[in-house]
Parts: structure tokens; C-alpha cells; sequence
């Protein structure tokens, strides 16, 4: 089965996940999230343990968060 990774975390996603959809419309679409990432899991994880991100993962995470 073929599988993208996941723009937020780069968990692999499965093209039958029912997390593998397009959020929001705006500026940047994301699509393909894992589901931890697109209920916003992943950012607060990331910021409760206060870990440094790369900026492009931030910009997808914080995208979903404010779709969400």
C-alpha cells in the first residue's frame, strides 16, 4: 500500500486513512496529515515539552490549528 508522509510529523500516511484529506483553503492547504496531527495532538505535545520545530513543520501544524 502506497503512503506519504505526513507534512506535520512525517508519520507515514496511508492514501485509505480517513486522515488523509485536504485542511483548510487558505493560503496553505495541507493534505495527507496523520491523525494526530490534524486534531492538533502533535502541536501541543510539541509545545507542552517545549521541543524546537522547523519552521515549515511549525507553518503545517499551526495551520491545522487554526482550521481546527
Amino acid at each position: 500500500m502506497k503512503a506519504t508522509l505526513c507534512p506535520g510529523c512525517y508519520r507515514p500516511v496511508y492514501e485509505s486513512s480517513s486522515s488523509h484529506t485536504l485542511i483548510g483553503a487558505g493560503p496553505m492547504p495541507v493534505i495527507g496529515l496523520c491523525r494526530l496531527c490534524a486534531e492538533g495532538t502533535t502541536l501541543r505535545s510539541l509545545r507542552q515539552a517545549d521541543v524546537p520545530v522547523d519552521p515549515q513543520q511549525r507553518a503545517v501544524l499551526e495551520t491545522v490549528a487554526a482550521v481546527a
